[in-house]
């Protein structure tokens, strides 16, 4: 919860009045860490009051009625700073006793008493007046700073969608130099390329028409071989015929040893 806080309203007194001049709580509330604070002024009488209640009176309260603290709080912070009744609330100064109290009834059931703060009358009829034009004046402080703040912050985007532009542009700029660059290299490789392809043929028809050659030199080699091999033939057989003969005639002519009969013979 948020303490230290100040809030001005004009709180109609309930939703039940059907009327063309409806009765309303011109209310200021002051909520702080301890106790909440209040002054108020009554549109049918113009009497203006002030009150407190503690944060402990609060607790015993949200006690008496069985509602956690946090719920009681806020149910009631809600009340006090709504401009229009909340629905099953009517709010009602009791001049009796002094006291500005919250009246709440479910559907069907009775109304109970939700909250009260103890009031005294003040002569001052200008303090809420008073703050209320002074939190206008806080608030319209508030609002034109904003305002200037949203300024400042619709220049800052203006600056950088200008920047984000340019950056858009230069790099379409930029894409467009190297598409170019791109194109320019595409087109010399594929010259290139062309101009290799070229080369590569005439190197293979070349090659085509020397195997051609070398195979008819290689069948006239095979023919000159296929003529000279009968006389080759005749000339190792003339030569081995003359060897033979002339190993017969050195045995037929080698050097004989005398003949020896044996005794028995004789």
């Amino acid at each position: 919860m948020s303490c230290n806080t100040v809030s001005v309203n004009k709180l109609l007194k309930t939703t039940d009045i059907v009327a063309d001049s409806k009765p309303y709580f011109y209310l200021q509330t002051k909520w702080l860490e301890d106790q909440i604070m209040i002054k108020l002024q009554d549109s049918q009488t113009n009497q203006c009051y002030t009150g407190s209640v503690t944060i402990e009176q609060m607790k015993e309260a949200a006690s008496e009625l069985n509602i956690p603290y946090n719920e009681y709080y806020q149910e009631c912070r809600l009340a006090l700073t709504t401009y229009i009744a909340l629905p099953g609330c009517s709010y009602k100064l009791d001049e009796e006793d002094n006291a500005f109290k919250v009246w709440k009834s479910e559907l069907g059931s009775i109304p109970m008493l939700y909250m009260e703060i103890p009031l005294k009358s003040m002569r001052n009829h200008y303090d809420i007046l008073d703050t209320a034009v002074e939190e206008l004046h806080n608030q319209n402080k508030a609002l034109s700073e904003r305002v200037e703040k949203a300024h400042k912050f619709d220049e800052h985007s203006r600056e950088l969608l200008d920047d984000y532009r340019l950056c858009v542009e230069e790099k379409n700029n930029l894409e467009r130099r190297l598409l170019r660059k791109v194109a320019v290299l595409l087109n010399t490789k594929k010259q290139k390329i062309a101009e290799l392809e070229e080369r590569l043929s005439k190197y293979e028809n070349v090659e085509g028409s020397k195997g051609v050659d070398g195979n008819d030199v290689t069948i006239d080699e095979d023919d000159g071989d296929s003529h000279d091999s009968g006389p080759e033939i005749s000339r190792k057989r003339r030569k081995q015929i003359i060897e033979s003969e002339t190993e017969d005639e050195e045995e037929y002519n080698a050097n004989t040893e005398p003949l020896t009969v044996p005794e028995s013979v004789m």
